[in-house]
């Protein structure tokens, strides 16, 4: 099994995830999707079974990169009113000349430790335009439930090899290292979804 595999989960990724959660982590990827224009290039990473998909208004071109190919079988047959680009991809394997309006991270930074993490923020401001949006869907290191924590570390290490041993301060870490936060929602059992800009790179 590869490091942050997760297609032993997918069949039931989401009855668990509404079992643990409910409707939270949903309504927390969805909060900040109105920020997608109609001509937005969008990126996607680590969009397991595609179930924000659904509510994503209409944009320009999308890609939706996932490693895992039965999250990607399944996000697949999610309804999309427009263009989507499927590709199964480890991010930091994944080349791409294209620079993106808006770059989607849904529960997708949390699989790492410190190293991998510095590794993928520094290829999400590769890609992301000047004056583009960053979206991060997450949990809030200092808001969730130790003994929840622990549980899912623990299963996900079990069965899906994620890198990590340990939930990292993701929001101070993205805001010291080129992010300025400029919204943030907070939800039901350490849940957040935020939005952000590159520091230094918007257009006055």
């Amino acid at each position: 099994m590869a490091v942050n595999d997760f297609d032993f989960v997918a069949p039931f990724y989401d009855r668990l995830s509404k079992l643990v959660f409910g409707e939270s982590l949903i309504q927390a990827q969805a909060y900040h999707l109105k920020e997608i224009g109609d001509k937005d290039r969008v990126l996607i990473l680590g969009g397991g079974t595609g179930k924000l998909l659904e509510y994503i208004p209409k944009s320009g071109k999308l890609d939706f990169v996932e490693k895992s190919v039965r999250m990607l079988d399944r996000a697949k047959r999610r309804k999309f009113h427009g263009s989507i680009n499927f590709i199964q991809a480890d991010f930091l394997e994944f080349e791409s000349d294209k620079r993106y309006e808006v770059i989607i991270c849904p529960f997708f930074l949390d699989c790492f430790e410190t190293q991998g993490l510095m590794k993928v923020i520094a290829k999400i401001r590769s890609q992301l335009k000047p004056d583009g949006k960053l979206i991060i869907t997450d949990f809030e290191r200092s808001s969730i439930n130790p003994f929840l924590l622990m549980a899912m570390l623990i299963f996900f290490k079990l069965f899906s090899k994620l890198e990590t041993n340990r939930l990292l301060d993701l929001r101070t870490l993205l805001k010291e290292n080129g992010f300025k936060e400029s919204q943030i929602s907070l939800y039901k059992k350490g849940i957040f979804s935020a939005l952000y800009y590159q520091v230094g790179k918007r257009k006055q």
